[in-house]
């Protein structure tokens, strides 16, 4: 799994990851293994992916948050992204 980590799929700080978006890795499949690798280590009673973000990580499971409550990695967007949050509610 630390492979996956390095190799460019992620971005964020330490267990507040998040996939990016790369054409270039999306050729070379990296998302792909990723994905299973992930399903291996589930299937196997594995830790899944720690590092993810709480958020990325429930919102894959299909709950729901709130704007106010996501953040995302990159703190220029993040700020943009609460300022916005906050003019909607």
């Amino acid at each position: 799994m630390q492979e996956l980590v390095s190799c460019g799929i992620l971005h964020g700080s330490s267990g507040k990851l998040a996939f990016t978006c790369s054409l270039p890795l999306l050729a070379a499949e990296k998302y792909r293994l990723a994905g299973q690798l992930l399903q291996w280590s589930v299937q196997h009673g594995g830790p899944g992916m720690p590092v993810l973000s709480e958020q990325q990580y429930c919102l894959m499971l299909g709950h729901h948050y709130s704007l106010a409550d996501i953040s995302v990695p990159d703190s220029d967007v993040d700020h943009i992204f609460q300022l916005v949050s906050s003019k909607l509610q």
